[in-house]
Parts: structure tokens; C-alpha cells; sequence
């Protein structure tokens, strides 16, 4: 099924790949690989094929000989000279939806670092004073050694009268960051998540603590790949790669920040603090700091320290002198995110051993046990986040997130999100993922080695009688007119991705001298959000963290960046947090890598399986 057709137009005498020419014209399609021709999401057609480049290595690859003969090309290896027309394939469409992160919600401790003050220079008009900001100490004793940004003199000068009030938004660290007309006694702040897929903006009061509302989108970013070394990459290897992805994750924001304000019937002039938590990537990122040392051993952040920045150095829609205080971050892929989750969690506080997991493209590990708190982060890849899967896709409206197979009939059943259960799906999130391999491998159509069992039936094998794939869908009942299939490509990244979050669970409770999880805690968009059994069955969780009680946290990271915002002991709590954390290295382990390739393969299953 196709998008309806639209007319681009390169330059003839230099060639343009059709993903580049798409974005110029403001069209979004998906690039899961960030353009390397490996994912096979960019699927277009395009006419007239004289103004196209000849089909690549990858291509030839990726795409059946009816596709091409079709028409259908890959948006990032073809390249236009001229005139073309292109349609975008249905399941090639990238939104901008997002459904994760949403839903926090509550009343939280406040003793914010802002305030509001009041001034009414009417009843003293005539106090001593020899300029306007020597006349407010005068009136406001607290306004005493405050420092004044010239941005906000020049608010004064706008605004100071002496026939009508303003008001003043003092910082105990900043000063004063803002001037207004009259007495504005609203006080908002946003704590904000930076996730590699997905962004979300909370609204807050910082008077009562009540998170007002929350919007969140996917991350645009990831037209440069879904992972946090495409992102990197593209940074280090542009001239202008990390203006471009600071300039894309700072408009996603502001989009953020006019919807949530909208929602509650509030201006930008309102807001007076920003928190923001993000792993260290996406941190830097936002600050438009090259990542290009986080590419590379030995993997370290340009600043691990918390920082404040001023609104308009950022390219925020809010007062100038907002001040937007960025979360400290434990290592080079260990970020402010997971400082924020152990802060909410309080995790460090635990009796017994507790282990926090935070699983998304990159999986964070945080244990503690007694007064010892060690951390690691594990390249799980974007497979949980439905990225190089190849009917995969994110957790929004289409997507497939729970799947079941009846073991005494084989017949599949699944759940679908936003839509009715008669509805079409789309594709697989990453929930859907790791449910279809588990029951897939409970009734025998997966081996434990990975590979697809070519006796069962409905396994489609190749000429040479490999198991290559597996239709969970059919295509007469997917929205896109192509069935949901798991492949045999697709297993192999789940194995990746579950080997690497497992071994690093195991190194983690060798180093802190634990043997079992007392309390295991499943926090993130996804690590929230799949069936945890199913984890444990396939191997990405090794039985002993579950041995214990396991809680769910929607998103802890933003109710740590919340509790940051609203409260100044919070933020203390996680700069020294930061500090405590002993982190283990995994691509330094000795044994790590030794160690994968015999653990790549699922477990085996119980006896009275069938």
C-alpha cells in the first residue's frame, strides 16, 4: 500500500539520495540503520528510472526481483538527478507519535530552587535609590546580592513602573531570570526526558508539586539511525552533524513545550525552570556538545558534573534566562537517565540487593547492595525497540505489543495497541518482539540454537531448505498489505540483544558479590512494558534477578527528573549519587566477550513442554 505520490525535484548535475531529498521537502521516512542501506525501512517507489542512480549492492540485497521490477527502491541508496515522482510505502511512513511515557502523574515534595516575588513599587514611589535595581533591594531585602543578567536589565527597563507592580522570578543560584508586567502568580516548570526513541515533556507546578500534564513524541533524531553510535557517527563524521541533531531534539521540545502549555491554558512566560535527564548521548546532544568521545574507548563524557544552561543559549521557546538544569551523568553510557531512576527508585536505600533495569536501545543497569552501588550498560541494540526487525516498528497505534500461541492447537492470538481487536496491525514492537520468540520457542518453531525448525509447519524455507521466516500475520490482515513475519535475521538480533543484557546482569551481581535479586525494578518505555516471564524464557533474564519480588515503574527516570525540578535536596541527592556509582566497563571484562558466543543460544525447555 502506497502514500499518495509527490514530485521531488534534484539538481541534475549533482546527484541527491532520495531519503535527503524527502526530508527537504519535510517527508518522513523511516531510517532505522541511519541511511546505511541495512534495514530495509526505506522503502519507496520512484519513477522515471533515467533520472535515478543504478541499484546498489544493498538493494539487490534487501529487495525481491518483483520490487524491483515494481519499481520499489530504498530512499537512501537511491539518488535522483532531475525530476522524480515517489511514493511512499505505508510501513515506510515515519510519525511522530509516541504512546510511552505519558502516563506519570501525582503531587510531589516541593522546595524548588525558584520563586516568584511580588513587587509593588506604588506605596514606594519615593525610595531612596539611584536606579531601578538598587530601588528593588530596597523594597525586597532578598533581591540583596543577587546578580542581574543584562537580558533581564533590559526587561526592567521595559517594564518598571512606578504606577503598576511586577514580578520578579529569583533563582537562588541564577538571580533574577525573569521580569514580568503585573502580579503573574502561575509557577511552572518542565522536567523533560531524553530518550534515544522517545522524548516527553512533563508540566509542573512548582508551587503545589502537581504534574500538570505530559506530551511526548518520537525522537527526530532517528532519521540518522535508532541508536545512540549511528547518532555519534553521523556527529563526528559531518561538519555540521551535531548542529543538526541539537537542532532537531531542541525543536522536538519546544513542540513539547506549546502542546503541554496549550493543553493547560499557559504561556511560555510562565515556566520557570527546566530539568532535563537524558542518557549521555542524547545530554551532550541537547547542549549541541560533540559525542565524538563517546565513540570510542575509552568512551568518556566531555563533562560528567550537573550544568545549568540559559534558555535562549539552548534555543528554547521560554523566557531567555530560564535557567535548564542538566542531570549529572555516571559514565559514558551510563547518563543522567539512570541517575534520575536510581533517585526515584531510591534504589541506594533498598534492604537486600536490588537490581533497577532499564532496557531500551541501550540497556542500563544499576545494583545496589548495602552501602555499595555498582552500574553498567549493556548494547542491546534497537531490536526491543521493534528498530531492525523486519516487520518491527515502535510502541504506537498499529503496533502488535502481546502475542500468545495456544500450545494445544497452535493457534496465535494478539493484542494490538490503540486499536480494537478487530483492527489491522502494522507491525511488531518490541514488546510483540520478545513475546513471539518466547511462544514461538515454548511450541517448538524456534530451536534453541536460533534457528527456525523447518518440519514445522508454516516455516518458509529457502531453496536450500533453511527456515528462513515464520508469517505471525497474514498480509489480508495487516493494515500495510504485507504479512508480519519474524525472520530468521530477526531471532538472531533478539539473541544478540537478550545475550548481551543477560552476561551483563551476571558480570554485575559477580562484582558486587552477589549471587541473587532480592528486588528487581523494570523501569522505561519498554522495559515497563513487556511480559517479563517471557524474558526470563528466552534468556535476556537470567532467573536469579527474579527470584525475588519484581515491581514495575512506568518511567522512573522522569519521576526523578520531577523530583529534581520541584526539589532542591533531590538535585544534591543526584549529583552526589553520580559520584557513588562503581561502574563496570563490559567491553573491558576479560571474560565478557569470551563468554558470548556460548551464551548466545535460548535456554532449554522444561521437560513437560511440548
Amino acid at each position: 500500500m502506497l502514500e499518495p505520490p509527490i514530485l521531488l525535484e534534484a539538481e541534475e548535475s549533482k546527484e541527491t539520495d532520495i531519503l535527503d531529498l524527502a526530508f527537504s521537502h519535510g517527508l518522513s521516512i523511516r531510517s532505522d540503520c541511519g541511511g546505511k542501506g541495512l534495514c530495509g525501512k526505506c522503502k519507496v517507489v520512484i519513477s522515471p528510472s533515467e533520472n535515478l542512480s543504478l541499484v546498489t549492492e544493498s538493494e539487490h540485497k534487501i529487495l525481491s526481483s518483483e520490487d524491483l521490477a515494481y519499481g520499489v527502491r530504498l530512499a537512501c541508496q537511491a539518488k535522483a538527478s532531475g525530476k522524480v515522482i515517489v511514493s511512499i510505502l505505508k510501513d515506510s511512513v515515519d510519525t511522530h507519535s509516541a504512546t510511552a511515557k505519558t502516563d506519570l502523574t501525582g503531587n510531589f515534595p516541593v522546595d524548588p530552587l525558584v520563586e516568584r516575588l511580588h513587587i509593588d513599587p506604588r506605596p514606594n514611589s519615593n525610595s531612596e535609590g539611584r536606579d531601578f535595581v538598587s530601588m528593588l533591594r530596597k523594597m525586597e531585602p532578598s533581591l540583596n546580592n543577587v546578580s542581574w543578567d543584562t537580558a533581564i536589565l533590559r526587561d526592567l527597563s521595559t517594564h518598571w513602573s512606578e504606577t503598576s507592580p511586577i514580578t520578579l522570578a529569583r533563582h537562588l543560584k541564577k538571580g533574577v531570570t525573569a521580569v514580568l508586567p503585573g502580579f503573574q502568580t502561575i509557577s511552572l516548570g518542565f522536567a523533560v526526558d531524553v530518550g534515544t526513541t522517545t522524548i516527553a515533556a512533563y508540566l509542573c507546578d512548582m508551587v503545589t508539586g502537581n504534574v500538570l500534564g505530559a506530551s511526548s513524541c518520537a525522537n527526530p533524531q532517528r532519521r540518522y539511525g535508532e541508536d545512540v553510535i549511528s547518532r555519534i557517527a553521523f556527529a563526528g563524521k559531518n561538519e555540521n552533524g551535531t548542529r543538526t541533531l541539537k537542532k532537531l531534539i531542541i525543536e522536538g521540545i519546544n513542540n513539547l513545550f506549546e502542546e503541554c502549555l496549550s493543553n493547560f491554558g499557559a504561556k511560555s512566560c510562565d515556566v520557570d525552570e527546566v530539568a532535563l535527564v537524558g542518557n549521555t548521548t542524547m545530554q551532550h546532544l541537547f547542549c549541541g556538545v560533540n559525542p565524538r568521545s563517546l565513540g570510542g574507548s575509552p568512551y568518556l563524557p566531555v563533562s560528567r558534573e550537573a550544568h545549568d544552561w540559559r534558555a535562549s543559549d539552548l534555543g528554547l521557546n521560554l523566557s531567555p534566562c530560564v535557567n535548564v538544569h542538566i542531570f549529572p551523568v555516571i559514565s559514558g553510557f551510563l547518563g543522567g537517565d539512570a541517575v534520575a531512576a536510581v533517585l526515584w527508585d531510591e534504589t541506594d536505600r533498598s534492604e537486600g540487593t536490588t537490581l533497577l533495569v532499564d532496557i531500551g536501545t541501550n540497556g542500563e543497569l544499576v545494583l545496589c547492595k548495602g552501602a555499595g552501588i555498582w552500574a553498567t550498560s549493556c548494547a542491546t541494540g534497537p531490536a526491543f525497540e521493534g528498530a531492525h526487525i523486519s516487520s518491527g516498528m515502535r510502541a504506537i497505534d498499529g503496533a502488535i505489543n502481546s502475542i500468545r500461541i495456544d500450545p494445544s492447537n497452535s493457534d496465535l492470538t494478539y493484542n494490538v495497541i490503540g486499536h480494537k481487536a478487530t483492527s489491522p496491525p502494522l507491525g511488531l514492537c518490541g514488546s510483540g518482539v520478545i513475546d513471539a520468540v518466547a511462544e514461538m520457542r515454548k511450541v517448538g518453531l524456534i530451536r534453541q540454537t536460533g534457528r527456525l525448525d523447518e518440519a514445522m509447519t508454516g516455516v518458509i524455507c529457502d531453496s536450500d531448505g533453511i527456515g528462513r521466516r515464520f508469517t505471525l500475520v497474514t498480509s489480508d490482515k495487516t493494515g500495510t498489505g504485507s504479512p508480519i513475519e519474524l525472520t530468521l535475521s530477526d531471532i538472531r538480533e533478539v539473541q544478540l540483544a537478550k545475550t548481551a543484557l543477560n552476561l551483563g546482569i551476571k558480570f554485575l551481581l559477580a562484582s558486587a558479590g552477589a549471587q541473587q535479586v532480592d528486588r528487581l525494578v523494570l523501569t522505561g518505555a519498554f522495559g515497563a512494558r513487556f511480559d517479563w516471564k517471557n524474558a526470563v524464557a528466552i534468556g535476556m533474564l537470567p532467573p536469579s534477578c527474579v527470584a525475588g519480588a519484581v515491581e514495575i515503574v512506568a518511567n522512573a527516570a522522569g519521576l526523578g527528573a520531577v523530583l529534581a525540578l520541584l526539589d532542591a535536596k533531590s538535585r544534591e541527592r543526584a549529583a552526589a549519587l553520580a559520584q557513588e556509582v562503581k561502574v563496570l566497563e563490559l567491553s573491558e571484562h576479560p571474560d565478557f566477550n569470551a563468554e558470548f558466543p556460548f551464551a548466545v543460544d535460548f535456554p532449554s525447555l522444561p521437560e513437560n513442554s511440548n
